[in-house]
């Protein structure tokens, strides 16, 4: 490929990147953090070798961020956006790999830009834009074996493979398709010692986080048949379908469909087929285990690349469909976008997509305290207007609720407050508060959920517990506090705090209860609690 078509494919891909970077800047001046992004917002301040529900690699990337000590959404969104800005150059690196041109790498980025579920999973501060990446360089590691046979590449593969481990377990999709494509067509490699060697180099990398695992009984396995159990056996096929055409927008199906159907078996891809089938075999293995729309994303950016170049081929003769495909995504995406993404500020999405048709003025309320909620029995959840995206509205919910927290906690006497801890139901509402909290001063935060139980703070009995759970209305005080009252003597309704936008009823209020007397330390609530890790 001459110079002049380099230099065309390289200006596309830095024009994709500042693109990004635009999209990037805007979304985070519109939105804050979305619930699961602050639990790993929140590992960063216990790094180790594993936690109960994600693999190291964010827990170390979240580590490096909290260094900055700040709340800023752009801080807690670095390593995503540089994560995401690496996902555009190695497509474009791996188009130019499979020799398509500036038009095949324009496609595929293109794909990747007007497909709001990659975006939005580019975006936020979660495993997902991580797992993205290094199932995508994987694959371009194993189409330049294929191009270059040379042994160096499967050591590549190795590190790339045992990173994408420490990122998310999934990866071993990806690993069980490349030992399918082995089988195939690539036998010869379990006698060659460079193979053993990328073995060796790939158990060496994730040995750490092996040996975590096996000191805690392998959480991760729980965490697995925990998830099949309660959500993967119960996905419908045809709605996880639908879903799946809508976040990688309906259009772009063209050129993924075309890979998952045709690549494996069409002379454009014949000099790369051990990937493609690698690349195959993982597609199959998700639909087999039956997994949500979202375990597709990594292999359907691969796909992408290798569509465009499949599609390119197809129209080498007839650029202007090409021209007019190219288009046709890109108006998509002007539409899609502002539905889905937090493109506009909140107001305007409000208005944007009409979702303020009650006439009635709470909804604009952030808080409200007891008293107010006494007086106005009218407040409920069905004052809210739910919004889909969590980082459109969750960031006020948290302050809001580190406030009606410290609203408690000023009042206890000076010795209460010396042993004074925060017990939340739910990981996201301890996370908060551990991030949003620090300028209140409050206690330390936790919960027996997720990763959290891992950092319960030690205490014993004589402890003062600020308790915190959600619920559809403040009568469900009682209900809801239930889950806790068995571990006090005496357990107070405080406070509850009011979320107008919040996408579920369930999760209209924070609900804030003052436990004393409590009848277990900290290690036995531990114990008692282990089986909601999961839940």
């Amino acid at each position: 490929m001459n110079k002049i078509f380099q230099r065309k494919e390289y200006l596309v891909i830095f024009i994709f990147v500042l693109v990004k970077l635009v999209i990037h800047t805007i979304i985070n001046k519109n939105a804050g953090f979305d619930g699961d992004e602050i639990l790993h917002i929140e590992s960063g301040n216990h790094p180790a070798w594993g936690y109960m529900s994600i693999q190291p690699l964010v827990g170390f990337l979240g580590w490096i961020q909290n260094l900055f000590n700040t709340e800023s959404v752009f801080i807690h969104h670095l390593f995503a956006h540089i994560a995401s800005i690496l996902i555009v150059i190695v497509s474009g690196l791996t188009v130019i790999k499979l020799s398509g041109s500036w038009k095949a790498v324009l496609l595929t980025l293109t794909c990747i830009l007007v497909a709001p579920g990659f975006t939005l999973s580019h975006h936020i501060f979660t495993p997902l834009v991580f797992e993205q990446l290094f199932w995508l360089l994987s694959f371009y590691i194993l189409v330049s074996y294929c191009k270059e046979n040379q042994p160096r590449y499967l050591i590549y593969l190795a590190v790339s493979l045992a990173l994408g481990f420490m990122a998310k377990i999934s990866i071993l999709i990806l690993i069980a398709g490349v030992g399918v494509s082995i089988l195939l067509y690539k036998r010869e490699l379990f006698t060659q010692k460079t193979s053993w060697l990328a073995l060796f180099v790939f158990l060496i990398i994730i040995l750490p986080n092996l040996i975590w695992q096996y000191q805690r009984d392998f959480p991760f396995v729980q965490h697995m048949m925990a998830l099949h159990g309660k959500m993967l056996v119960n996905i419908d096929f045809i709605d996880n379908l639908k879903l799946l055409f809508l976040t990688t927008n309906p259009f772009t199906v063209f050129v993924w469909g075309i890979t998952i159907l045709f690549g494996p078996f069409i002379r454009y891809t014949r000099n790369v087929r051990w990937a493609v089938v690698a690349l195959f075999s993982s597609f199959i293995i998700l639909v087999v285990f039956r997994g949500q729309f979202h375990y597709y994303f990594p292999s359907l950016l691969i796909a992408f690349c290798v569509g465009s170049v499949i599609i390119e081929s197809f129209l080498k003769s007839n650029d202007k469909l090409l021209w007019i495909y190219i288009l046709i995504l890109l108006a998509s995406g002007v539409f899609l976008t502002p539905k889905v993404l937090p493109i506009l500020p909140l107001e305007k999405y409000i208005q944007h997509l009409n979702l303020n048709n009650k006439k009635h003025s709470k909804s604009e309320q952030l808080f409200f305290s007891q008293q107010s909620i006494t007086d106005n029995k009218t407040v409920n959840k069905d004052d809210r207007i739910p919004i889909n995206f969590e980082a459109y509205y969750t960031h006020n919910d948290w302050l809001n609720l580190s406030k009606a927290v410290n609203n408690i906690y000023q009042y206890l006497p000076v010795e209460k407050k010396k042993n004074c801890y925060i017990w939340t139901r739910c990981y996201t509402q301890a996370s908060a508060i551990n991030l949003h909290g620090k300028r209140y001063n409050l206690p330390e935060a936790f919960s027996q959920h997720g990763n959290c139980y891992e950092w319960i703070p030690t205490f014993d009995t004589s402890a003062t517990i600020i308790v915190i759970a959600n619920a559809e209305s403040p009568a469900d005080s009682l209900g809801i506090g239930s889950f806790f009252a068995p571990s006090f003597e005496k357990l107070t309704w405080k406070e509850a705090v009011f979320c107008p936008y919040s996408r579920t009823s369930t999760n209209a209020f924070y609900m804030l209860y003052l436990g004393e007397g409590l009848k277990y330390d900290s290690d036995s609530l531990k114990l008692m609690y282990q089986h909601y890790i999961f839940e």
